[in-house]
């Protein structure tokens, strides 16, 4: 079967995946690991197509945005949906105000998120690092932080070297590409 549209031939192609072998494929190996680190992929993905977002690279942000799909699609192949399912919801959306669509969702559809966990970071810093009012701006070629502080996103207001060195935002983590 032909496609015309590049996202239903992905989604064929990560549907033939399913159930393979996973040392042959990165998307059955994917398949193989489960759900959730599907998703903790997609997640990951989602965020660096964020990052390149703000960093205003385009190449980059299109880069990322290919990985959201594709990592999107594995996720709704593994819970047995298709585009189709996604394009039909979106149908329904067709002309109808965001807010308004927002407000008349089921309140009871809101998935419970586990309390917020502070995770310690402790980076050795060689010298005191200067506090400034005004954010740098990042090189492209550096690993952006996604916040300073602990997990929960918590600044401390402490001078001590400890607390300004579990303060230090920690870089990502690099991401291999590839299919």
């Amino acid at each position: 079967m032909a496609f015309t549209d590049p996202l239903d031939a992905l989604e064929a192609v990560i549907r033939s995946r399913r159930g393979t072998d996973p040392g042959a494929s990165y998307t059955a190996s994917l398949f193989a690991k489960g759900r959730p680190k599907i998703a903790q992929k997609l997640g990951e993905e989602a965020v660096e197509a964020v990052i390149a977002a703000v960093r205003g690279d385009r190449a980059e942000l299109i880069g990322e945005a290919a990985d959201v799909l594709f990592h999107l699609l594995v996720v709704l192949v593994d819970a047995g949906l298709t585009l189709d399912d996604v394009r039909a919801e979106l149908s329904k959306r067709e002309g109808v105000s965001g807010l308004v669509e927002k407000a008349a969702r089921p309140k009871a559809a809101a998935v419970a998120v586990a309390e917020p966990v502070e995770v310690p970071v402790a980076v050795p810093v060689a010298e005191p690092v200067a506090e400034s009012p005004v954010a740098e701006p990042v090189p492209a070629s550096s690993p952006l932080p996604l916040s300073g502080g602990s997990a929960t996103g918590a600044k401390h207001d402490s001078n001590k070297a400890s607390d300004r060195e579990q303060a230090l935002p920690r870089p990502l983590p690099q991401a291999g590409g590839g299919f």
